[in-house]
């Protein structure tokens, strides 16, 4: 933080706005947008799906142009993008208008927002990318703890259209400039990643800067085929469901929570107690996480992240009283603190510099799909009457297999990522 402060805040900065569109921000809004425009909460569900997935299917397109455009002119753009979103909402008076703004603000926040934050640190760190992802990525538990309590209050106040038009305003007038004045002078933090030629590699190699440079034998490739090579190996397709477990398994069961405390005889308010303290294990498995990661490298702890989730999903499998459920959530929240660095970290890993952002993008569309399959497939076993031990149990062993196979993917002849020269640091 000493060394380089503006850059670790220009990512915690967008990993904070991230926030106007998550979905712990915008459910705030759904029961005063449903009974302004008439739309059933059971609707709006299946809208938000709906944009959800399209905005999955979206981010590996434009995400990956991350890689071809200055890094400050891309962050602006998408604030610009994500403050339209704000504006479009505010002005919805329908649903086909409503459904344009969510899906702006579900792209340009969750997706974009997220994916600036984390590609340009992994992309400007070397040495210490995972201490400098976990402080990056600081935004994401700030921003739920202030910005809930904060849009309750400007919606009672002055209504929901008003706080999403406040919303817009503050993208615009405070954190764009503010992004400006972070990075602006910076050149090395904004360059675009090198390709093949032979001006842009000198210039790479005399920035003093503290990321890798492909060599000649890895940058042609990326000429020749639309995909990264990553993806035409067996590696990716074992760590996949790594990848998607966590998302996958947490959104379903914070989405059917109340059904989870029906069934065990637990008052909800444990599970709402648990927040809390799943924030604050989510932080410090961020941050715990970081300095493992600069020790040992994210591939080798990549495998081993779902451990903790496992554990809680256990005892959530064994509570009978409402103690237990904080220890559950604790537990979970040590896994999606160590996730949200681990799964930036370990693309620099696996691909050139110059295909961060387009592997992470494509990466990042797959887990997001994960996160909106949860709750349906959870909801069907739910309908068709399984025993909530074992859907439980079924979650641990599908979690355990996830790792077998992540583990797997690190043996020998999976994966040979390209050879990246190191760069001379100061």
């Amino acid at each position: 933080m000493r060394q380089s402060p503006r850059p670790l805040a220009f990512g915690a900065l967008h990993s904070f706005g991230s926030a106007f569109g998550q979905t712990f921000l915008i459910a705030l809004f759904v029961p005063f947008i449903s009974q302004s425009l008439g739309i059933s909460e059971t609707g709006f569900a299946n809208i938000y799906a709906g944009i959800t997935i399209a905005s999955a299917c979206a981010l590996p397109f434009v995400g990956r142009m991350i890689d071809r455009i200055d890094m400050l002119r891309y962050s602006l753009l998408v604030m610009v993008f994500l403050a339209i979103g704000c504006f479009v909402t505010s002005g919805a008076e329908n649903i086909y208008v409503l459904i344009a703004g969510l899906f702006i603000l579900r792209f340009g926040g969750q997706g974009l927002m997220s994916h600036v934050s984390m590609t340009s640190i992994a992309r400007y760190f070397d040495r210490s990318r995972g201490r400098a992802l976990a402080i990056a990525a600081f935004g994401f538990p700030m921003a739920e703890a202030i910005m809930p309590a904060l849009f309750l209050g400007l919606i009672a106040a002055l209504g929901w259209r008003t706080a999403f038009i406040g919303a817009g305003i503050v993208i615009l007038g405070v954190m764009l400039p503010l992004a400006c004045w972070l990075v602006r002078g910076n050149a090395r933090f904004r360059a675009v990643p090198a390709d093949d030629t032979t001006a842009q590699k000198t210039a790479e190699t005399s920035a003093k800067s503290q990321h890798n440079s492909p060599t000649d034998d890895t940058a042609p490739a990326n000429k020749t085929s639309p995909h990264p090579r990553l993806f035409k190996s067996v590696y990716i397709w074992l760590t996949i469901p790594m990848l998607a477990g966590q998302p996958l398994v947490l959104t379903a069961l914070f989405f059917h929570q109340a059904i989870i405390a029906s069934q065990k005889s637990i008052d909800l308010g444990w599970f709402a107690a648990g927040f809390t303290l799943f924030a604050i294990t989510s932080v410090i498995g961020a941050f715990g996480s970081g300095p493992l990661i600069d020790k040992f490298g994210a591939r080798r702890l990549f495998p081993w992240h779902l451990l903790p989730l496992m554990a809680g999903v256990g005892v959530l499998t064994v509570a009978e009283t409402g103690q237990m459920i904080p220890v559950y959530m604790a537990l979970a929240g040590f896994t999606t603190g160590s996730a949200t660095t681990l799964r930036t970290a370990i693309v620099p890993d696996l691909v050139p510099i110059s295909e961060i952002g387009s592997v992470r993008s494509s990466l990042t569309a797959i887990m997001v799909l994960a996160s909106s399959a949860g709750p349906p497939i959870y909801g069907w076993l739910f309908a068709a009457q399984v025993a909530l031990p074992t859907i439980l149990l079924a979650t641990v062993i599908g979690m355990a297999v996830a790792t077998l196979l992540s583990w797997l993917a690190e043996r020998p002849g999976f994966y040979q990522p390209p050879h990246i020269r190191p760069v001379s640091q100061s």
